[in-house]
């Protein structure tokens, strides 16, 4: 017969239902009397019910003091049971209430009324340890407790009152009350129920807390001994120091060498820069933090992690993409713009052939070194952001201008105070990748000084073969640029020191045409203007006539800066009538400039209305662009050269070559001798109060030297350029573009040009290279040939007619070459 199997039944564990009031870093004890001001509606419920009712409220902490309406998972498990003595409503409608603790409670269950929470608890009770372990504890709890009031400012009557409990369990709540410990640490206090196992915790926490206040004492006694009483600002500080020299003595984590270590790691630095840095790690570690030179070194790891090492940006090698975004931010610049595409497909090859293995990648990364060299106003700053934003990298931009200290280049050395790595450092870590647009603005305007040369510290930064290991001052370890593209801008370059222009690759910015001009100012600054001046598109109307009489007689200059402000002055003007209300639409045509603007500021040479002797067209160039002048000569009674019109030295010697010229070649181009030898002829070139400078009117003077003596007129349709030599040869001269582009705004149709600036004629527009005669001369003889009304023979012809009759004699027919023909 089978026996049946004995079942015990767990203990019924009593609870009671209370109504429940969450606490804010609060934890109340049994035995205790505690004032309770409760402002949230879910507490002033809890209370009020609990006072209606039979006066017992059980009051728990919540685990966070951020939470206003607190759920089952906010509050703590363990508790305490109070009674209700008093309660008192304010007029802010908070509640005032005074409790008094009698027992530890554990939450079975927890419920949510209407407007309040409660809770099914589970009364605890104390368990009593070893009687002599216990008498022991308290003992020592009590002498622990009497050391911490004496650093610690608690009220004398709280003291008192310790002092005379005997239960070790109230005197081991009443110490956690009165002290002000973690909430955590209070909380366990509330949950632990062994009395023993409770005593020793709080006398852990006293230990702790006599520790900090030994600390705190020690703090204030050095700070004492190093201060004078009266000075309490610096008191504060030195107090700030003991109590951060303390904390860096204990927690391990904030070590300050070990953070650099840390982002050394992540930087992938080469071994011998590494071990460079490690040794000022080690120098930093052994220092005092508060020392002059501990923050020297601080100073200078904090550049080392700050400067992008190994982090490059990823080029856009999308040719289609890159030359979609030039186009969009400038007009024209063509070199400019086939030379970045060509720099990116170079770069698409190299990435593909290094992705074979047929090439390092290191001379995949290597960027071209460029400078933009031409006049104020076209563009060469501008254009350079464009290029960082074709090719997806950073933009960094610095502006030598003035600059005349090597220290702005390569940095101080860390031996002197305040110093600094040079600006080249300062903007790759601007830039935060190694591989920047690096523009060097301005470098034709480099100075020098005692201070050195800064001119001579770019070479290094400049030269492809060194630039990959350039060391700054203030680093001291090298720093790899050759995957940076330095682009660099001059009005100037032979200002440009020649080794430093021979590391560059030369890109000239010739002056925009007054073509292009108004396609720049209908695409860009007409726009940019209105938006700046509040317009709409709809509001104003500018032609493109009054644009182009804009360019023509209120503005002089290569670039349009000035155009961009004489644009922004007529909008201005126009906003005002539009404000006014006077119009609801403003249209400026070519008649209206100088109702807005008063009258031309610039007037265009034109070119003479007949043939004239003695009176010669040149060409010529300045910054601003080109246009033509007249040379005139005039020959009368005495002896002697005057040149007029403030020429430098090199276009008086031109006057003098043409001179000579003209002596030895008398006979051939039928001068009589005593034109030149009793005569005084002046020479004359217009606005004398401008000073002319070159060797490019040097055909010009000839020309007009010649028609003088001879009496030929020169043509008022044709212009010339051309410097020249005593045997009659015509030499190639710069600024051909800009000089046809004068001659032609001026109306002239016919150009005179050295044969060796045949090839510049590519860069002169298609349009106006076939409305206009081009005469490329190799000597003197071709150009008087054009230039002289009748060409060559005419000079014969004109010597006859003004021979007498009877005087002729039989001469030759036709009038022979030059020997340097």
């Amino acid at each position: 017969m089978a026996r049946a199997k004995k079942i015990i039944a767990a203990p019924l564990i009593e609870t009671i239902r209370v109504p429940v009031c969450p606490v804010r870093n609060s934890v109340i004890y049994p035995n205790i009397v505690q004032s309770v001001d409760a402002g949230r509606a879910l507490s002033s419920a809890a209370i009020q019910a609990a006072a209606d009712g039979d006066k017992q409220l059980f009051i728990v902490s919540q685990r966070s003091k951020d939470i206003d309406e607190p759920t089952t998972t906010d509050l703590f498990d363990v508790g305490t049971l109070t009674t209700i003595l008093r309660m008192r409503r304010n007029p802010d409608g908070t509640v005032s209430t005074m409790i008094q603790a009698s027992a530890r409670a554990k939450v079975h269950a927890y419920y949510f009324g209407a407007n309040y929470i409660e809770a099914d608890i589970e009364l605890l009770e104390d368990i009593e340890g070893d009687a002599s372990q216990t008498l022991a504890m308290k003992r020592e709890l009590e002498t622990r407790f009497s050391e911490v009031t004496r650093n610690k400012s608690l009220p004398q009557e709280t003291i008192q009152f310790i002092q005379t409990l005997e239960n070790p369990s109230q005197i081991a709540d009443r110490i956690a009350f009165d002290l002000d410990f973690k909430l955590e640490d209070r909380q366990a206090l509330l949950e632990e129920l062994s009395v023993l196992e409770r005593m020793k915790r709080v006398l852990v926490l006293l230990v702790s807390e006599l520790e900090l206040s030994q600390t705190q004492a020690r703090i204030q006694q050095q700070v004492k001994e190093e201060i004078d009483r009266n000075q309490r600002e610096y008191f504060l500080r030195e107090q700030m120091k003991a109590i951060q020299k303390e904390l860096r003595g204990e927690e391990e984590g904030d070590d300050e060498v070990e953070a650099f270590k840390a982002k050394i790691e992540k930087l992938g630095l080469e071994a011998d820069t590494q071990k460079e840095i490690d040794r000022e790690l080690n120098r930093l570690a052994r220092m005092h933090p508060d020392s002059a030179e501990a923050s020297v070194i601080r100073t200078y790891l904090t550049w080392i992690t700050e400067l992008p090492w190994n982090t490059r940006s990823e080029d856009m090698l999308d040719l289609k993409e890159a030359e979609k975004v030039l186009e969009e931010d400038h007009y024209g610049l063509e070199k400019v713009k086939d030379r970045v595409l060509e720099f990116l497909a170079v770069r698409s090859l190299r990435k593909q052939r290094a992705e074979k293995g047929e090439m390092s990648a290191t001379d995949v990364n290597k960027g071209p070194i460029l400078v933009f060299v031409g006049p104020p106003g076209v563009g060469k700053t501008s254009i350079a952001k464009s290029i960082a934003k074709a090719l997806g990298r950073k933009y960094v931009r610095i502006a030598l201008g003035g600059a005349r200290d090597e220290a702005d280049i390569r940095g101080h050395r860390r031996t002197y105070i305040g110093s600094l790595p040079g600006r080249i450092v300062q903007g790759l870590k601007t830039a935060g990748t190694k591989n920047p647009v690096f523009l060097l603005d301005e470098i034709d305007k480099l100075g020098s000084s005692y201070q050195g040369d800064p001119s001579s510290a770019l070479l290094e930064v400049l030269d492809p073969a060194q630039n990959a290991h350039f060391t700054d001052h203030y680093l001291g370890v090298p720093f790899d640029l050759s995957e940076v593209m330095f682009i660099a801008t001059a009005n100037y370059p032979e200002q440009i020191p020649a080794p430093l222009l021979d590391r560059m690759e030369f890109i000239d910015f010739n002056s925009y045409i007054e073509q292009e001009k108004l396609e720049i100012a209908k695409r860009y600054i007409l726009p940019r203007q209105t938006l700046e001046n509040g317009l709409k598109e709809n509001q104003i109307l500018i032609t493109d006539g009054a644009l182009l009489r804009l360019i023509q007689h209120y503005t002089r200059e290569a670039g349009v800066r000035t155009l961009e402000r004489e644009v922004g002055s007529l909008l201005r003007k126009a906003a005002r009538k539009l404000a006014n209300g006077d119009l609801k639409r403003v249209r400026i045509g070519e008649t209206d400039l100088e109702k807005y603007l008063g009258g031309q500021k610039h007037q265009i040479e034109r070119e003479n209305l007949e043939n004239l002797v003695g009176v010669a067209t040149g060409m010529f160039y300045t910054p601003v662009g080109g246009d033509i002048l007249f040379i005139e000569t005039s020959v009368m009674p005495g002896k002697g050269l005057i040149l007029t019109g403030q020429l430098g030295d090199v276009m008086k010697e031109s006057a003098r070559a043409a001179l000579s010229y003209a002596k030895k070649n008398a006979a051939r181009f039928h001068i009589p001798l005593e034109r030149l030898d009793e005569r005084e002829i002046h020479i004359h070139v217009p606005a004398g109060g401008i000073p002319k400078e070159g060797p490019s009117a040097g055909v010009t003077m000839t020309t007009s030297l010649v028609s003088a003596l001879t009496g030929v007129p020169a043509r008022h349709d044709v212009s010339m350029t051309g410097e020249i030599t005593l045997t009659g040869r015509v030499l190639p001269i710069g600024g051909l573009k800009e000089k046809v582009l004068g001659a032609r705004r001026a109306g002239i149709k016919h150009i005179i040009m050295p044969k060796a600036n045949t090839a510049d004629l590519d860069d002169i527009p298609t349009h106006l290279r076939r409305s206009m005669t081009f005469h490329p001369c190799e000597n003197l003889d071709q150009v008087l040939e054009v230039a002289l009304e009748g060409g060559l023979a005419a000079l014969e012809r004109k010597a006859i007619s003004d021979t007498p009759k009877k005087k002729v004699k039989p001469r030759s027919a036709k009038l022979q070459p030059s020997a340097s023909a």
